[in-house]
């Protein structure tokens, strides 16, 4: 009677750890679906976040490029009616007094330089930044933002020793230019605004790199 009262305890015994033991388990499976189910709730939640990012980066752009197109046409119509006939050039750009226009073949680039600078009249064409009057003796110096539009120098690093371009004053002479020096600078470096040619007519074209941390300076003489 002892030995089956002692095996009935054994198998009650065995029983029990074995019902403890499944609800170990199932309460270790539980635990882990729900951390599981909270990470994945995470990374759609991370998932869905990055592409609303994307989706307003994208129509931001496309605002921008909207906006651009508009003031580009806007532009060309107040060019259109600004006071330039087949044979004088534009004496005001946008509001701003002319002095000059640069055309460059091998960048595309057809620009009006205006008479004085300041921030302002960078954020709309190039300008002139130091020396005389263009086309006269002395080093008459340009300056323009590398800013991706038709009338900046974004493309002046794409000039080599050699390549030519023309300058046309208000008086309507054109002058033909040879470069003969292209450079990156230190902001500090000012060399290139000297105004000792020894009687020659030159011209420099300066703007920022893309990170604006130094200069590209191209120099030309009068040929």
């Amino acid at each position: 009677m002892k030995t089956k009262d002692r095996k009935n305890k054994i198998m009650y015994i065995c029983l029990v750890i074995a019902i403890i033991m499944m609800i170990v388990v199932f309460v270790k499976q539980w635990i882990l679906t729900e951390e599981t189910k909270q990470v994945e709730e995470k990374v759609q939640a991370s998932f869905v976040s990055t592409q609303n990012e994307e989706t307003k980066s994208e129509e931001q752009e496309k605002t921008i490029t909207q906006k651009e197109t508009i003031t580009e046409e806007n532009n060309t119509t107040q060019d259109t009616d600004s006071n330039e006939t087949e044979e004088n050039m534009l004496t005001t750009y946008k509001g701003y007094p002319v002095i000059a226009k640069l055309e460059i073949p091998k960048i595309d680039l057809e620009t009006y330089v205006i008479s004085e600078y300041s921030n302002q009249a960078l954020g709309v064409s190039v300008t002139k930044y130091f020396g005389g009057n263009p086309n006269e003796v002395g080093n008459f110096c340009i300056a323009g933002h590398n800013y991706i539009t038709k009338n900046m120098f974004h493309d002046l690093k794409k000039l080599s020793i050699g390549d030519t371009f023309t300058l046309t004053d208000t008086h309507h002479h054109e002058g033909l230019y040879k470069i003969y020096l292209v450079e990156t600078v230190n902001p500090d470096e000012t060399q290139c605004l000297s105004q000792k040619t020894n009687g020659r007519v030159e011209v420099t074209l300066i703007t920022c790199t893309t990170d604006s941390s130094k200069r590209i300076v191209v120099k030309a003489i009068k040929i």
